[in-house]
């Protein structure tokens, strides 16, 4: 599956302002924050400079299994779990698609059903007994399911607002005003807008410039995202390419900037003087 977002591009400094989207890509971007740190690693690739951290993944690809408690601990380290998997599942473009978590009790049923009495997801996990962990229990996920519009973790049918740099929030006069002059953009500018389709699938058809530069290349949409908003203030710039753009309408936004200024003015909520036409 895929979502779809709405991009406004300063074409004369070459950056995205900002993005619209509803609850799907806005789940998305939520979403990453539920990965673990060895998750991101896996998903991104051993290169994607984050900071020390790629190398304390390598180190533990490359260490013995002999120096750790048990050859399950490699598989706990390298592949971790989200506790919100299951949420996930029912993402529109989930970037950790992985097979349903499976979990495991002691071989000894005397130990799981009396003594100890543990659960893991990793096979094979030592347990306290010192037997390993590896009879497979069925246990049923807990039924996610989105009511109405909802999203799996917004709710309602809101549109939002994104940041270059990731910042989200409903849009509104007051949030857009405040973009604008926080990035020194007046009435005069001319913006384009571009539609783009985000999914896990396919991959954008031009890297930027702004990705070779800072270190990475597009594997795809979501993944590439994830990947910039780890190293970079720029996050939609650098992914989506704006050298080759997609069908676009221009001018359309500078139309919509000046309406919605001259509204906020009539009710009050900006003074003229505060807001520089340049």
């Amino acid at each position: 599956m895929a979502t779809t977002l709405k991009l406004f591009v300063d074409k004369e400094m070459n950056r995205v302002v900002f993005a619209e989207s509803g609850n799907d890509f806005v789940d998305v971007l939520l979403s990453f924050l539920t990965l673990p740190i060895g998750t991101i690693i896996g998903l991104t690739g051993k290169q994607s400079k984050i900071g020390s951290m790629s190398r304390l993944y390598e180190s533990v690809e490359d260490l013995d299994v002999n120096l750790l408690q048990a050859e399950a601990c490699k598989d706990m380290l390298l592949h971790p779990r989200s506790a919100s998997e299951e949420q996930c599942k029912n993402l529109k473009v989930n970037v950790n698609n992985t097979n349903m978590t499976k979990y495991y009790i002691c071989s000894s049923w005397s130990c799981c059903s009396e003594a100890h009495q543990l659960i893991s997801t990793v096979c094979n996990a030592p347990c306290r007994c010192g037997r390993q962990m590896n009879q497979v229990i069925c246990k049923k996920p807990p039924k996610v399911v989105a009511k109405g519009n909802d999203g799996v973790f917004v709710k309602g049918d809101v549109t939002y607002m994104i940041s270059d740099d990731l910042q989200v929030s409903p849009v509104s006069t007051a949030s857009a005003l405040s973009l604008l002059k926080d990035l020194g953009i007046g009435l005069r500018t001319t913006f384009e807008e571009h539609n783009v389709r985000v999914s896990a699938e396919e991959s954008t058809p031009n890297p930027t410039r702004h990705c070779q530069e800072k270190g990475f290349t597009i594997d795809d949409p979501a993944i590439s995202l994830l990947k910039a908003s780890l190293i970079s203030n720029t996050v939609l710039t650098d992914v989506f390419s704006l050298e080759n753009p997609i069908p676009k309408k221009i001018g359309y936004y500078r139309r919509m900037v000046a309406s919605t200024i001259n509204k906020a003015i009539e009710d009050g909520i900006l003074h003229e003087d505060n807001y520089s036409n340049n």
